[in-house]
């Protein structure tokens, strides 16, 4: 799991804007922004930072974590999250985070949306990894669970999914339900993904 348990694009959108217009590039539209969540920063920088070099996309990094923990209230977890979590893990599934984000922020975000209690693992992006399928490949690897499936909302998810040979449970509710068409079970809301998640692995 990973933006499927929060909603973050209000404070995050705000902080790319932001930051943009200290450095004087272009203000990207919140759907500009939103199109780039979900990738690696190698991916999403040359993105919002048209034309910049290595340096400047530091930079710019660096000013937007400074901006996170200014933001990092106005994150959400989306209503029914923690049942879910509860419910998942009374059940006796293992649960986990696996991002393109680094673990200060996916840490730091758990936290804020109080959710860190109900997290077992934390899979960030590896500085040696090409994307989120190796950063999967190391959290099953390192878990070695009897059976996996992967939720997301992004097409990275899935397709990490797949290269892992992984059931994929496709968010609706998430960043861009256009993206979820091929999922093997589809959710409209978070109270919805244990009993995918069952019907997936079990039925």
């Amino acid at each position: 799991m990973d933006g499927t348990l929060h909603r973050t694009d209000a404070f995050a959108v705000k902080i790319h804007q932001i930051v943009q217009g200290e450095m004087k590039y272009p203000v990207q539209t919140p759907d500009e922004i939103r199109s780039t969540f979900g990738m690696p920063s190698k991916e999403y920088m040359p993105l919002l930072l048209p034309g910049s070099d290595e340096e400047t996309q530091k930079i710019y990094g660096r000013r937007v974590i400074e901006l996170e923990n200014e933001y990092l209230h106005l994150a959400e977890a989306y209503d029914g999250s923690a049942e879910m979590l509860g419910q998942l893990r009374g059940d006796g599934w293992v649960t986990a985070v696996c991002s393109n984000s680094s673990v200060r922020y996916i840490s730091a975000v758990l936290k804020a949306i109080r959710l860190d209690a109900l997290i077992d693992e934390i899979q960030p992006l590896d500085p040696d990894s090409r994307g989120k399928d190796e950063s999967l490949a190391r959290l099953l690897e390192r878990v070695q669970p009897r059976k996996a499936l992967m939720v997301g909302d992004t097409i990275f998810d899935l397709e990490a999914a797949r290269k892992n040979d992984l059931p994929f449970i496709g968010c609706l509710y998430g960043f861009r339900p256009a993206e979820m068409a091929a999922a093997d079970r589809k959710v409209a809301a978070v109270s919805e993904i244990p009993a995918a998640a069952q019907e997936l692995l079990f039925s």
